[in-house]
């Protein structure tokens, strides 16, 4: 009874204690707040499931609807990665710039699988430039830029690049069947241009 005792008497002296006034960050929200926080989490889960649904007509409607939002603050969700369209193709790409005495030179970038592992891994970064960007029509829009800053990289007062070419070149990735390791896929031998730019003189101020 008298342990009992004593633990009421201890609760009772601590109910009593004054409160603390909770810190300054800790206080509580106010209802516009609490009304933004959970509009960006329905805004941002609505982007998701509308990105991530199979391409069909009213998705389509939907996604070029929400746009204006999604594209600015990077919001488009894509998991290609995974599935359903796994690349079928192994391809690099490659540039070829034309002077004006109507000499060619050959670009090609950085191909990863030929780096030492360390120089590879540094250079990683590329790989979403030059793979996943580049040679795709969704990136069109930013074809013009990347011809004009190769045309920039080759200036020559006697001998200005006049055309840029863009291509890739690529070879079929076995199916499961014919399963083959990585160093043992087909080299990428068959040729696709897919952007061929005019250098403007403007284009090398």
């Amino acid at each position: 009874m008298a342990v009992t005792e004593n633990l009421n008497k201890a609760e009772s002296s601590l109910s009593e204690l004054p409160k603390e006034p909770m810190p300054t960050g800790m206080q509580s929200v106010t209802s516009g707040y609490r009304l933004a926080v959970y509009l960006f989490i329905i805004t941002y889960f609505s982007i998701a499931v509308i990105s991530l649904l199979p391409a069909f007509a009213y998705q389509i409607r939907l996604a070029n609807g929400i746009a204006w939002l999604s594209h600015p603050f990077n919001l488009v969700q894509n998991w290609k990665l995974f599935c359903p369209d796994v690349r079928s193709i192994n391809f690099y790409s490659q540039a070829v710039i034309q002077f004006q005495d109507g000499t060619l030179k050959y670009y090609e970038y950085p191909r990863l699988n030929q780096m030492p592992m360390f120089e590879s891994y540094r250079r990683q970064k590329l790989c979403k430039i030059f793979q996943d960007c580049m040679p795709w029509p969704d990136f069109a829009l930013f074809w013009p830029d990347a011809a004009r800053q190769i045309a920039r990289a080759n200036l020559d007062p006697l001998n200005q690049p006049v055309m840029i070419s863009f291509s890739y070149n690529w070879a079929k990735v076995p199916d499961a069947a014919h399963y083959a390791k990585q160093n043992e896929l087909p080299e990428p031998r068959d040729n696709h241009t897919f952007f061929v730019y005019q250098v403007k003189p403007e284009d090398l101020k």
